[in-house]
C-alpha cells in the first residue's frame, strides 16, 4: 500500500504534517478529513520524482506571484481575474501551465490555497499562509507580507551565493593547475629526473605524485565518484543532516555567519506572521519549518514547548541558547511593550546589516588564504622542477 506525506490544518488551526498508508490520494484525503484535518498537500512518499524534483515555483517566483496578487486584490480585482492576468503574462510554458491549472480549479469554486496545494508546485509555507489569509479575510495582506518575506529571503541567498563565487573559482583554479602540471608539465621532465641521482626532496615528492596519477588515475576517478555518490545517497539521512548542521554552526569564520543568517530568517518570519495577525503558536510552528538547520530546529521545538507551558518567548529561546543576547533583550522589550512584531522587524534589519558585514569579513579572510594555498602549490611545483634543472646547468658549466 502506498505511503503518503501530508500537510494540513487541525481543528485548532495549527499546521500538522505526517505520513499515512492509503490506497490512493483520494483515500488519504478522506482519512485525514475523518481525523478533522484539512489537507493542504498530499504527496506519495515512495515516488522518487516527488522526492527529488524541485518545485517550479521557487522563492523569487513566489515573491513575484505574491506581489502580483497583493497589488490586484488591493486594487479591487477579484482572485479569478488576477489569476487570468497572471496566466496571460507568464512566459515560461511550464509555469503558465501551473497558473492555468490553478485558475481552472479556482473557477470551479475551490479555495485558492487548496488549489495551490493540489498543483504541488508552490512552497508549502505559502500555501499555509494563503489558507490563513482566507480564514481571516485578509488575503491581500497575507500576499503583501509574503512578498516581503520572499524578497528578503532571496536577497540574503543572493548575497551568500555572490560571496561564494570567487572562492569557488579559486578552488577550481587550484585543482586545474595541479592537474595541468601533473599531466602535461611533469611528464616532460620525468625521464631526465629519473636518470639523476640525489634528487631534492620536493622533486621526489612531485615525481611520486605524478607517477600515482599516471598509473592509478582510474582509482582517483573511482574515489571521487564514490565520494560524490556517498554524499548524494546520505544527504537525506537525519544523522548526517544533524552532524552537518551542527558542524556548520561551530566552524571557524563560517559558524557565526550561518547563525546570523538563521537569526535574520527566524525574526523576519515571526515578524511577518505576527504582523499578519497569525496566532503565536501557529507562527512559531510555521517559522520552525523554514529554519533549514536541524540542530537549531530541535532547539526551536523545545522552546515552543516551553512557551506552551507558560514561559515567555524570550526566556524560552534564551534557555535553549538558540540566538545571541541582543535578540533575547529586544524580544523581551517587544513583549513588554506589546509591539513584538515591530521589534522582530528591527532585529531582522539589524542582522541583515550584520550578515552583510560578516560576508565582507569572511570573503576578505578566505580569498587571501586561497591565494596563498594556490601560490604554495604552484611554488612547490616550480621549485621541484627548477632545482634539478639548475643543478644540471651548473654541472654542465
Amino acid at each position: 500500500m502506498p505511503i503518503y506525506r501530508y500537510r494540513g490544518w487541525n481543528e485548532k488551526r495549527n499546521i500538522v504534517k505526517g505520513i499515512l498508508n492509503a490506497q490512493d490520494p483520494s483515500a488519504a484525503y478522506e482519512m485525514l478529513r475523518a481525523e478533522s484535518i484539512t489537507p493542504v498537500s498530499i504527496d506519495e512518499k515512495n515516488d522518487l520524482r516527488l522526492l527529488t524534483r524541485r518545485k517550479l515555483i521557487r522563492e523569487q517566483d513566489a515573491a513575484d506571484f505574491c506581489g502580483h496578487m497583493a497589488m490586484m486584490l488591493q486594487s479591487g480585482v477579484n482572485v479569478v481575474l488576477s489569476l487570468e492576468i497572471l496566466e496571460e503574462q507568464a512566459k515560461d510554458p511550464k509555469k503558465k501551465k501551473v497558473f492555468s491549472a490553478l485558475l481552472e480549479q479556482v473557477k470551479r469554486g475551490e479555495a485558492i490555497s487548496a488549489s495551490m496545494g493540489e498543483t504541488g508546485e508552490f512552497p508549502g509555507l505559502l500555501v499555509d499562509m494563503v489558507r490563513i489569509g482566507e480564514s481571516t479575510g485578509d488575503l491581500d495582506g497575507i500576499f503583501s507580507s509574503m512578498e516581503e518575506y520572499y524578497q528578503k529571503d532571496v536577497a540574503v541567498r543572493s548575497k551568500v551565493r555572490a560571496a561564494s563565487v570567487y572562492p569557488k573559482i579559486l578552488i577550481f583554479a587550484t585543482f586545474a593547475t595541479l592537474l595541468f602540471f601533473m599531466y602535461f608539465i611533469v611528464p616532460t621532465f620525468k625521464d631526465m629526473f629519473e636518470s639523476m641521482e640525489n634528487l631534492p626532496l620536493p622533486t621526489r615528492i612531485l615525481l611520486g605524485m605524478a607517477g600515482f596519477f599516471e598509473y592509478y588515475w582510474h582509482l582517483v576517478l573511482v574515489g571521487i565518484l564514490c565520494l560524490v555518490l556517498t554524499l548524494y545517497v546520505t544527504r537525506g539521512s537525519l544523522k548526517v543532516q544533524d552532524l552537518r548542521d551542527n558542524l556548520s554552526l561551530r566552524m571557524p569564520l563560517i559558524g557565526e555567519f550561518r547563525r546570523q543568517v538563521i537569526i535574520t530568517r527566524v525574526t523576519r518570519s515571526l515578524g511577518v506572521f505576527l504582523k499578519s495577525g497569525i496566532p503565536l503558536f501557529t507562527a512559531l510552528n510555521a517559522t520552525k519549518d523554514i529554519i533549514r538547520n536541524r540542530y537549531v530546529e530541535k532547539g526551536f521545538q523545545k522552546a515552543i514547548g516551553r512557551i506552551m507551558s507558560g514561559t515567555s518567548m524570550s526566556e524560552a529561546f534564551e534557555t535553549e541558547g538558540l540566538f545571541e543576547p541582543m535578540v533575547y533583550s529586544l524580544m523581551r522589550v517587544g513583549q513588554e511593550t506589546g509591539k513584538l512584531d515591530e521589534m522582530l522587524y528591527k532585529v531582522a534589519a539589524a542582522y541583515d546589516r550584520k550578515v552583510e558585514q560578516s560576508l565582507a569579513r569572511l570573503t576578505s579572510r578566505i580569498e587571501p588564504l586561497l591565494i596563498l594555498i594556490i601560490g604554495g602549490i604552484v611554488g612547490f611545483i616550480i621549485i621541484a622542477i627548477a632545482v634539478p634543472i639548475l643543478t644540471i646547468s651548473q654541472n654542465i658549466g
